[in-house]
């Protein structure tokens, strides 16, 4: 099976930099589309044979798949939702700003290193118990010290194309950000010197790259949509976001996602459908922002806190699952069941708000503050965010 994860969009860090211009809105959208992945990843509980084969049709043995099914066979598009956020939000907060490149990796590493260390630890330990007891590991294979030490490094995907995704799964996609923000960290002067010009060169040159390269690498994938997501920022920002004119931009990116929707192959959806509509539906959505009600503004807050942790945490769980229910019972069987994928999502939310708020959110603090502090006394002061 093509193993898809979902990459780790901005984190609330860098909302919150934005000062009044924090996008709650955009961030619902992006814990929206965490649970979709959750969704797409239900396919799990039926390729849990040491062969990682999924039944044959088993989408239509999921609970509800006669309104679901969109989601279940293509949620992985997910993914690029989550990258295209990040390139919108990133150029909100550091287009422009006077952040430090210290800062910029200080503030990343605090955000994104934390929990991935602590569920990587987690699912080797919980492999091995698979391995130890039934000979084999869940969903993917790869269980080797080699990419263990990829993993400890966020280089896991680097120079993978499909298919070849170890531990735990979905932090292929956060693997491949982290290179892009390099790309838009050395490239960030220029775009906000150059404006959507330049920004219109790097997305043709990350399409073009990842025709060419896909089967080595998923990183100019990932710029692609990120870079798009930097292009709508500038567009929001600037004076084709205002009034009447912003009815322009909306128009041609909904044109676009609805031909590509119309069109419904795999390029069309990659390449038109996202981008086309999720562009159009941001531009509308930061357009609304101010005039959100406070209660549906702090529910998309509270799903965009909760993200990182659904995208890192429901592959463990899932193991969890796996290991109480094995060999006694088969998986595929009582994942059929409503009550089953209820249980699923729901230890999921609450093992993402409990990571947060005990443990990503006091990490990301502590190492913020310790890494700062330690480096400004050998380099000077930083307050970039």
């Amino acid at each position: 099976m093509e193993y898809r994860g979902a990459g780790q969009a901005a984190g609330r860090v860098e909302h919150l930099a934005a000062g009044p211009h924090y996008f709650s809105l955009i961030d619902g959208v992006r814990g929206l589309a965490a649970f979709a992945v959750l969704l797409f990843h239900y396919v799990h509980f039926f390729m849990a044979g040491p062969t990682h084969a999924q039944l044959r049709g088993a989408v239509w043995l999921f609970p509800g798949s006669d309104w679901l099914w969109p989601i279940y066979i293509h949620g992985q598009l997910a993914v690029q939702v989550f990258w295209l956020i990040s390139g919108f939000v990133f150029a909100q907060v550091y287009c422009g700003s006077s952040a430090t490149s210290r800062s910029f990796a200080i503030n990343r590493f605090a955000r994104l290193y934390p929990l991935h260390l602590l569920t990587l630890l987690v699912v080797a330990g919980l492999q091995a118990v698979m391995l130890l007891r039934f000979g084999y590991t869940a969903f993917y294979g790869h269980y080797d010290l080699w990419n263990f030490v990829k993993q400890l490094f966020l280089a896991s995907d680097w120079l993978h194309g499909n298919g070849s995704y170890s531990f735990n799964g979905p932090i292929w996609s956060v693997s491949v950000e982290v290179v892009v923000y390099v790309l838009f960290w050395l490239s960030r002067g220029a775009i906000v010197r150059f404006g959507l010009p330049l920004v219109a060169a790097l997305v043709l040159g990350s399409y073009f790259a990842d025709r060419q390269w896909e089967d080595i690498t998923r990183v100019f994938d990932c710029g692609f949509y990120f870079f798009i997501g930097c292009g709508l920022n500038l567009v929001q920002r600037g004076r084709w976001g205002r009034g009447a004119l912003l009815a322009l931009p909306v128009l041609l990116f909904a044109a676009a996602g609805i031909w590509g929707a119309a069109i419904h192959d795999d390029w069309s959806r990659r390449f038109l459908m996202i981008p086309g509509l999720f562009g159009a539906l941001f531009l509308l959505l930061a357009l609304a922002e101010p005039h959100a009600p406070r209660a549906l503004r702090r529910i998309c807050e509270w799903l965009g806190e909760n993200t990182y942790g659904l995208y890192l945490w429901h592959v463990p769980i899932q193991l969890v699952l796996l290991l109480i229910l094995l060999p006694a019972t088969n998986p595929a069987q009582i994942a059929q069941h409503g009550w089953f994928l209820a249980l699923f999502l729901g230890l999921a939310v609450i093992a993402a708000r409990a990571s947060y708020v005990w443990f990503e959110r006091p990490a990301r603090d502590f190492l913020r503050h310790r890494l700062h502090s330690r480096l400004g006394r050998l380099k000077g002061s930083d307050n970039a965010p």
